[in-house]
């Protein structure tokens, strides 16, 4: 089987086809900001690439912010018995929690 992009797998995720391009940009702009949240709490270096252990977690930041769209600043919602709050406008820490810093000797 042939190895999916990052791009494949969450548009796959998200139920789009792959045949479908039109939301490509804006899908690989979430992928970019999940890997820059990552590697920021990560501290890595600036040339310093996302390990490969963190791709799952860069998913579930891109879904989180696909499925966000349009409701970016929202702390509370209801509506027909649907009720939608977020913890921030960013990507809530629940989400950051489990991404542990690297540590680094000074030398």
């Amino acid at each position: 089987m042939a190895e999916f992009t990052q791009l494949e797998k969450l548009k796959l995720w998200l139920g789009i086809s792959n045949d479908d391009s039109s939301q490509d940009a804006k899908l690989q702009l979430f992928l970019d900001i999940a890997e820059a949240k990552i590697k920021e709490r990560r501290n890595n270096l600036p040339d310093e690439p996302m390990e490969d252990r963190w791709k799952i977690k860069q998913l579930e930041i891109a879904v989180y912010l696909y499925n966000k769209q349009g409701a970016e600043g929202e702390t509370s919602h209801e509506e027909n018995g649907v009720k939608r709050e977020y913890e921030s406008a960013s990507i809530p820490e629940s989400m950051l929690s489990d991404i542990s810093p690297i540590v680094r000797v000074v030398t």
